[in-house]
Formats: structure tokens, sequence, C-alpha cells
């Protein structure tokens, strides 16, 4: 486990979420670059607001941005609108311009909002549910689940335990940019690019994610990365630049210390 806070300034301006910046080992010459970790089970971010992180990403770069919110918070107001204010805010009273994201996962839907600020230079969004997550969309799966077998109807009822749609991210997770918040916000799609593949449910060694790939297929048809969707022409005709993994990756192994790495090179060049 990593301690996210040591060394760092925190930057707080509500309770959603914290700006933690490395300033002593930044170099002013160049762009910042700000992690932004994931969000798909809420009760996972609580425990790591001890301080301690499994999450490697919070320690690689320049700074992170943190969720905050207490357990007791509106639910519909935990969106990636008000979780993109809270750091576009950050950055502000840091004096951080320029910057460069590095999201995963739900992370890369508050980059998303967040590109309409002149604060931000360029959002890198690895294996982001930017076009959905069927896992998190449980009118979907209600209204399939007759149709399913016994081991998909299990694997349902337990992805129904995990997920609340009254959370404003789970809302966006299930819709990803059709979302009607998204459709609505001024968005800058030439700061953004996504990094994602989708697995092979035959050659996937994870037990679990290849039993949620096949079951987002039959949920949707889709390929994914067993959480969320990948489909190059759909991102394509969309407007949003992608660029896919050389080697198909499920959505835990694209959220490593080593993929980031690599995405943050080939992206941003870095």
């Amino acid at each position: 486990m990593n301690n996210y806070r040591q060394g760092k300034e925190r930057y707080k301006v509500n309770s959603l979420g914290s700006l933690y910046f490395n300033r002593q080992n930044y170099n002013s010459s160049k762009r910042p670059t700000i992690y932004i970790g994931g969000q798909m089970e809420h009760r996972l971010h609580l425990l790591e607001q001890t301080g301690f992180t499994s999450d490697e990403g919070h320690n690689l770069f320049d700074g992170s941005w943190f969720y905050d919110y207490p357990y007791h918070a509106n639910k519909s107001e935990l969106n990636a609108q008000n979780f993109s204010n809270n750091l576009i805010q950050a950055l502000e009273i840091a004096k951080l311009d320029e910057v460069d994201l590095i999201t995963d996962s739900y992370g890369g839907l508050i980059g998303l909002y967040a590109t309409s600020s002149k604060h931000i230079h360029k959002v890198v969004a690895i294996h982001p549910p930017i076009l959905g997550s069927p896992l998190a969309n449980t009118e979907l799966i209600n209204s399939k689940m007759p149709q399913l077998g016994f081991k998909n109807k299990w694997l349902c009822h337990l992805i129904k335990l995990l997920i609340d749609n009254a959370y404003g991210f789970e809302q966006e997770n299930s819709q990803g940019i059709y979302n009607p918040t998204f459709s609505q916000a001024q968005l800058d799609l030439s700061k953004y690019i996504v990094s994602g593949s989708s697995i092979d449910p035959q050659s996937e060694k994870n037990a679990l994610l290849k039993s949620t790939a096949c079951l987002i297929k039959e949920l949707t048809n889709q390929e994914s990365d067993g959480v969320v969707i990948y489909n190059p022409e759909e991102l394509k005709a969309l407007g949003i630049a992608y660029e896919t993994d050389p080697i198909p990756l499920n959505h835990f192994s694209a959220g490593t210390k080593e993929n980031y790495e690599k995405v943050h090179k080939l992206l941003l060049k870095r």
C-alpha cells in the first residue's frame, strides 16, 4: 500500500475531492501531469481516504486528484461535473496551467468534463467507460435477465448488490458519453484521447473478467475489457481519438504502473 499524501501539498476546495501535488520534485519547465483514478464501487474509495491506496497511479506523476467525499454525501451530487469542477478549482488555487491528465476508468469521465477548462492541455483516458459499462446499467440488466442462462443470472444478481444507481457516477458509468449531462456540456474532444482494447474471452486468463466480458457481449453484443465497452468505430464516429493497446488488456491489467508508464510515454511523448 502506498501513501498518496506523503510529501505532497493538499488543495481541498470542498468535500468532494482533493488535489495532491508534489511541488518539491516538480520541474516547472514542463507541463504538470495529474492522475485521476477510477470509481466503480464507492466503498473502496472510502477505505482509501485513510491516506493509503493500492492504486500505483497516485505516486507516479507530479500529483493526483483523489475522491474525498463523505459516506453520507448526497449521492446524486457525486458526478463527473462536480468532481471536475473541484479539480479545476484546485488547479487554479495551486496555480497550475497546461495540465495533462492521466486517467483510469471512471477518471476518464471526470477528464472529459475537464476538457472545457483552459487549465487542461490534454486528457489521456485509459480504459474509460466513454461508451458505457453495462455492468452499471441495472435497467438493462433487469430487462435482459429473463433471457440469460443460470451463470449469467447469478452474476447479474451479484453485480446488482454492488451497484447503487442513486450515485451520479454510476449513472455516468452506465451510459458514458451518452448520458444526457455530457450532451449538455461544453466538451473539447480535441484534447481527449482514449487508450483501450477489448479482450478475447477464449484466451483471457482472469476468470472473473472473462465471465463479465461474456455477460456484456450477451447484454449488448459489444466487445469489452470485462468492464467497459471498447469499439474503435464508434469512437471514430463520435470524433474521439483513440489508441488501441498493442496487446489486449483487461480492465484490471490496464490499471497498472507498467501500463500507466507505457501510455504516458506513448501518448504524451514524455
